[in-house]
């Protein structure tokens, strides 16, 4: 009886042993064996990357894994794979399943729902499913135009390469260079010309201060003269000076007559021509006017 019930427990234990090397696998894997899940089935076309156990995402949240693959009986070319999601979760009729595999290989199914309907889909029903394009498709499209590009990009290459190896470029870096620093000294005779008119601008700025306060003051006394009496003086005098010259232009009065008698300047002249005539002759003949008698 005691080796019997050996046998049994060593027996129990395998058993236990076993499901708990079963339940620890599956938990590795992401299965939880003790949780309720709908299954639904998803057919692909290519199925690089997916493994048991892929998870199923919704706006990034985990549903629900891959159970299980298999090749389709019905075309060898698709495969097959089983979803296991979430009890609670259910799959609106033409909902979209995406199998997104990332540059590092790890593979996601991406669900997006059907938000227009009310109809669901049932265990047995089959959803297809579809391969996104990512980075490593791309390169692979990318490679042939690449390859065409290769001989245009040698082609640059050797071309920069001569002009690397100029001479022209060599003198022009060295001119570069020259002008570099001339403009660098025309900056320091800047610079140098900036600080002096710094230096003079305050003096400057106190000179025409003071000029405007000069100019000020000017006008402050031009503000003060009597302009009116001044203009009523000179105009008193324009009309003096006016009634003197219309009086030496007259007749009536003693200078006009005098200014203006022909004949009395002619008796003027004459008088004038008479008297050099005899002041002349009295230096040459002073004998004539003068009598001197020695006794």
């Amino acid at each position: 009886m005691d080796k019997v019930s050996k046998e049994v427990k060593i027996g129990i234990a395998f058993v236990i042993a076993i499901f708990l090397l079963y339940y620890g696998i599956s938990f590795l894997k992401g299965i939880n064996i003790f949780k309720s899940s709908n299954s639904y089935i998803v057919v692909f076309d290519d199925v690089t990357g997916l493994t048991q156990a892929t998870p199923v995402t919704l706006n990034g949240f985990k549903v629900g894994l891959v159970s299980s693959m298999k090749l389709d009986p019905n075309d060898p070319k698709r495969v097959i794979a089983y979803l296991d999601m979430d009890k609670g979760m259910k799959l609106p009729k033409d909902s979209k399943m995406s199998l997104d595999v990332s540059v590092l290989g790890s593979a996601t199914i991406i669900l997006e729902t059907n938000p227009y309907t009310k109809e669901y889909v049932s265990s047995s029903d089959t959803i297809i499913g579809a391969r996104k394009k990512g980075m490593m498709d791309a390169a692979d499209t990318m490679v042939p135009q690449i390859q065409q590009l290769l001989p245009k990009i040698d082609s640059i290459l050797t071309g920069i390469q001569a002009l690397v190896n100029s001479p022209a470029l060599t003198q022009s870096l060295s001119d570069v260079n020259q002008i570099t620093a001339d403009l660098a000294k025309s900056t320091k005779q800047l610079n140098s010309m900036m600080g002096t008119l710094n230096k003079d601008v305050p003096t400057i700025t106190s000179n025409l201060s003071k000029m405007s306060t000069d100019l000020s003051g000017v006008s402050n006394q031009l503000n003060q003269v009597d302009l009116t009496t001044t203009f009523k003086s000179v105009d008193s005098t324009m009309k003096n000076i006016e009634d003197l010259s219309s009086k030496l232009n007259s007749k009536e009065s003693s200078l006009g007559l005098l200014l203006n008698d022909r004949q009395l300047y002619d008796s003027i002249n004459g008088t004038i021509s008479n008297a050099s005539l005899l002041l002349k002759d009295v230096r040459e003949n002073p004998s004539k006017y003068i009598n001197v008698k020695v006794f």
